[in-house]
């Protein structure tokens, strides 16, 4: 096209671009009215819908417990309280949910047994309301325990009633049950049981222990010591009882036996075994002596051979002066406790009684340490009876007697030791029958009197001990020796030719 052409048409163009344009932009003017008038509807519309929902939607109000409606707990365990939900829902509008406040009423006593309600209530308006309930069970299924009581040293006999040892019972709920516990006995086994306020029973069980350790107990018909004269007769036998088998005295065997018409020493015993193989033995010491001459005076011979240990003391002259007002003669088995009063040796020797030794210091943790301290000790007290008489003693009586067992605690053994080591040196020691009872306390007068009087009566030769170191023990001789005399007894002092009497030795 030529230059010319185109600046004839230009114009012309461009006119009808610019009405194309035009067009173009009212058509899309026209367009976006459209799309809004569109638009417009669809949300009038919609506000018109949501306006009729809302007039037409009614809000009802709901309610749902959080766990179980019903539950069971143990007392004492802790209640978790787990609350309910309200809220509300439209009838239309059902994906609408508004939560709304609970109110909780009641509680749960977890230390209290019984039936408990829980209420949950909400409201909604004025109109509206809602609860729901939830049951607690608070509950004991514990059953009480029982403790026994068991000393592993207690035991019952057999055929016995078993003795209680103790039990104790408890609950977690009603707390000390003890006196409610009863029990039963069933072929050695007890059965204890106790129930608690809720029902529970708790049972314990324990098994009788039976068990028998005793030996029979023998009693002696006479003394364990007895002294008769030739000729005389001595008290024999026994009884035996057991805790369990009973009277069992026909079980009894004896060895041994005395010959009354000899003179010396017999030892009887007599055993009896229960039906467990439990044994027991006892033992008389019957000494048959041969009276002398001056002894056969006595009347009816009744001998009596009153000795005195632990002088001489403060009350010893007062004995001696009584002892010289009746004329009688009685044995002093001396020690040298209370140097004061050893003067009184040569007073006993010089009125014709016998002194002898007893121990110098009476300590038996010193005089029975070993034999060689026994005789250090018994050499010291004859020295003493050397110098104040002039005479060496034989005669002598060991502390406790030879039938004590306290020496064992310081030499096991001595006393067996040192009867045989006396013999061998000539010596003769002397226990006694007869016990005024003074030598584990200090009785009144009038009980060593009685004491004394009973004794002799059951020996025709008797070996009295007492203690002139007490002044209750002197004060009754006035009377003892009274008594005796008037009974035909003769008091005669100990000497060589003297009949003895024998403990049987323990150690």
């Amino acid at each position: 096209m030529s230059d010319g052409l185109r600046e004839e048409q230009g114009p012309e163009l461009r006119r009808e671009k610019e009405t194309g344009n035009r067009r173009s932009a009212e058509k899309k003017k026209r367009k976006r009215r459209a799309a809004f008038l569109v638009c417009f509807g669809v949300v009038a519309a919609i506000l018109l819908s949501i306006v009729v929902v809302a007039a037409v939607n009614r809000w009802r109000l709901h309610m749902k417990l959080n766990g179980k409606s019903s539950e069971t707990i143990e007392v004492f365990d802790p209640y978790k309280e787990e609350g309910a939900k309200a809220w509300t829902e439209g009838t239309l509008l059902k994906f609408i949910r508004r939560p709304q406040k609970v109110t909780v009423n009641g509680e749960v006593d977890t230390g209290k047994i019984g039936d408990y309600t829980i209420t949950y209530t909400a409201e909604y308006g004025s109109k509206q309301q809602a609860s729901v309930t939830r049951t607690v069970k608070v509950e004991d299924t514990e059953a009480p325990v029982i403790t026994l009581v068991s000393n592993p040293d207690s035991y019952t006999l057999p055929g016995h009633e078993y003795v209680e040892e103790g039990y104790s019972a408890t609950d977690n709920y009603d707390g000390d049950l003890t006196a409610n516990v009863t029990s039963s006995e069933n072929n050695g086994v007890i059965t204890y049981t106790v129930a608690d306020s809720s029902g529970n029973v708790g049972t314990a069980t324990r098994t009788i222990n039976y068990k028998d350790p005793n030996a029979p107990v023998i009693t002696l018909n006479g003394d364990a010591q007895q002294t008769i004269i030739v000729g005389g007769t001595w008290t024999s036998g026994c009884t035996a009882v057991d805790d369990v088998d009973g009277d069992v005295t026909s079980k009894v065997t004896q060895t041994g036996d005395v010959d009354v018409n000899t003179p010396g020493t017999y030892t009887v015993t007599y055993t009896v075994s229960d039906t467990a193989g439990n044994t027991a033995t006892a033992t008389q010491t019957i000494t048959v002596v041969q009276l002398t001459n001056d002894e056969n005076q006595a009347v009816n011979g009744k001998v009596i051979y009153l000795t005195f240990d632990d002088g001489p003391c403060e009350y010893t002259d007062q004995l001696l002066a009584t002892l010289a007002k009746y004329n009688v003669h009685a044995t002093f088995f001396t020690t040298s406790q209370f140097p004061d009063y050893l003067y009184c040796i040569q007073e006993e020797a010089a009125a014709g009684h016998t002194v002898a030794v007893h121990t110098y210091s009476h300590e038996f943790s010193q005089v029975y340490a070993s034999p060689d301290a026994y005789w250090s000790d018994f050499n010291q007290q004859a020295a003493v009876i050397q110098q104040y008489t002039g005479q060496t003693p034989t005669i002598f009586r060991f502390p406790g007697g030879s039938s004590n067992t306290t020496s064992a605690k310081y030499c096991p053994g001595i006393m067996t030791e040192l009867a045989a080591e006396a013999a061998q040196k000539g010596l003769t020691y002397v226990d006694w029958n007869v016990s005024s009872g003074d030598a584990d306390g200090q009785p009144t007068a009038d009980q060593t009197f009685q004491n004394i009087i009973t004794g002799v009566q059951s020996h025709d030769v008797s070996f009295v001990l007492c203690h002139d170191i007490h002044k209750s023990t002197v004060d009754c001789m006035d009377q003892t020796i009274q008594w005796c005399l008037e009974n035909g007894y003769t008091f005669l002092p100990i000497t060589a030719n003297s009949p003895t009497c024998h403990h049987h030795i323990a150690n």
